[in-house]
């Protein structure tokens, strides 16, 4: 017999106002109560028909579904009549048959929530709490909640409420709960047949999946597989049998859809457990590294002939993974000049074999890493290296200043040679003027004393001889000058 899945149409999420009590913590209880029947004493409230009663129960109570079928069920209550602010219960399913995959409060009848709808799919276990404030829910039954599951194993299945409570509107609080209806359900294994494989090896990392419908009149279009979130789309041609992606250790629940041409979908599941080859060990590790000083060793035991995966990670993220190889003694020995950040580092080694699979992590040792540098961003400089830097500075900067002081000694010399050398040429050409001022003085001085000058001629020697007296006075303090440059 085929199961169609039918879809499931839910509406946009309608967003109440609901008021954050105690800054959005878990609420207890009895506090929820106290302030709900503050509010009913405030208002004013109806009281309770005494024999009144409400429980909780399931719709539908009844069901058969298939390995692998997604279905919802609601969580109703029964008030029979009364008004009630506050519910509560535990309900009980059974978590190795089915899975809870989510909880939608659309259309429930409770816009407070002391405790949020939550499940726990190890416990197998939803909680709740939920209430509105005077005059309550009126009537005679209402929607709590929807329960989205999966069917993950064959058999029967039950779901119970435990720890009831449903509250009356009323000053006194009442608890009107009476016994709640279980529902029970059975997961059947659909005509559609879905086998794993592992050819006799537990630590097959690509086990053999073998697609098979019971009936032969289904117009197959195509698979679609699903595992761990991944969906792989098969075509029909590629089931007998499809191998499946290379997994890690683990337990997997295989999803299997058949996709008809008409559209319609049939699903199966298949459950498989990959396990662990031989973990390998660490026999060595720096538990201090001095980053920049100290160079990485890491060495250990595993099969021989393996690769061996050295995971280096700091704070729950990997930082660097290393691939060695085991020699055929089963040693292996990582070594690598890496630089770390100061920080608490965590080593641990998976080994990998040629068919891909994987071992689970051995056991992780931590170290501790400092630096002997500075960092840089990215890049780190050692103190040796900055010492280094540090002494080559400065024997640049001594042999800089020790070729501006040569240079400045040098060109000192130069000028004091040139100043010596113009000095000279001064005193050469002041020398010649004044001897020829001296033969022009000394005709004047002929003709003066044979005929006698004239008072021009006489203002005219005097003039020459201030000239000479000024020309030797200028040229003495300029020399002056540039000796003091010099």
């Amino acid at each position: 017999m085929k199961k169609i899945l039918s879809t499931i149409n839910t509406k946009p999420v309608c967003h109440r106002l609901r008021f954050k009590l105690l800054t959005g913590r878990r609420i207890n209880t009895k506090k929820f109560l106290v302030a709900l029947g503050l509010l009913l004493v405030a208002f004013g409230v109806p009281s309770v028909t005494k024999g009144q009663s409400a429980s909780f129960y399931i719709s539908p109570p009844l069901g058969n579904y298939n390995i692998g079928d997604r279905f919802s069920l609601d969580v109703m209550i029964n008030v029979q009549g009364a008004s009630i602010n506050v519910a509560e219960a535990v309900i009980n399913f059974s978590p190795e048959k089915l899975e809870t995959l989510e909880i939608l409060k659309e259309d429930s009848i409770f816009s407070l929530w002391a405790r949020e709808p939550e499940f726990s799919n190890p416990e197998g276990k939803i909680y709740f709490v939920g209430g509105l404030p005077s005059p309550g829910f009126i009537g005679e039954e209402g929607k709590v909640f929807t329960i989205l599951f999966r069917a993950q194993d064959s058999g029967k299945v039950e779901l119970s409420f435990s720890e009831e409570r449903i509250v009356a509107n009323d000053p006194k609080g009442e608890n009107i709960s009476s016994l709640s209806q279980e529902a029970v359900f059975y997961i059947n294994v659909p005509e559609f047949e879905v086998s794993v494989d592992n050819e006799g090896d537990p630590t097959n990392p690509r086990p053999l999946l073998y697609l098979g419908a019971g009936d032969d009149d289904l117009k197959i279009d195509h698979y679609e597989v699903e595992i761990g979130g991944e969906v792989f789309k098969v075509k029909k041609e590629e089931s007998l049998p499809w191998q499946i992606p290379a997994l890690v250790p683990g337990e997997y629940l295989i999803l299997v859809r058949v996709i008809e041409e008409s559209g319609n979908v049939i699903e199966n599941a298949a459950k498989v457990i990959i396990e662990s080859i031989a973990v390998p060990e660490i026999t060595f590790y720096p538990a201090n590294f001095s980053s920049g000083q100290d160079v990485l060793y890491v060495s250990g035991n595993t099969m021989p002939d393996r690769l061996v995966l050295v995971i280096l990670q700091e704070d729950g993220m990997e930082v660097k993974k290393w691939q060695v190889n085991s020699d055929s003694q089963g040693s292996w020995f990582l070594r690598d000049d890496i630089l770390l950040r100061p920080g608490v580092y965590k080593i641990s080694a998976q080994t990998k074999d040629l068919r891909g699979a994987v071992s689970y992590p051995s056991k992780s040792y931590f170290m501790s890493a400092s630096l002997s540098g500075v960092m840089l961003g990215p890049l780190m400089i050692t103190y040796k290296a900055l010492a280094f830097v540090t002494i080559l500075l400065l024997f640049l900067i001594f042999n800089w200043l020790s070729y501006l002081l040569f240079k400045m000694s040098r060109n000192r010399k130069l000028i004091k040679i040139e100043i010596e050398d113009l000095k000279n040429k001064f005193y050469k050409e002041y020398y010649e003027l004044k001897k020829d001022i001296g033969k022009q003085l000394g005709l004047l001085r002929e003709r003066r004393s044979k005929e006698g000058f004239t008072e021009e001629e006489e203002e005219r020697e005097k003039e020459l001889l201030k000239n000479l007296d000024d020309v030797e006075r200028v040229l003495r303090e300029e020399l002056k000058d540039i000796e003091k440059i010099g």
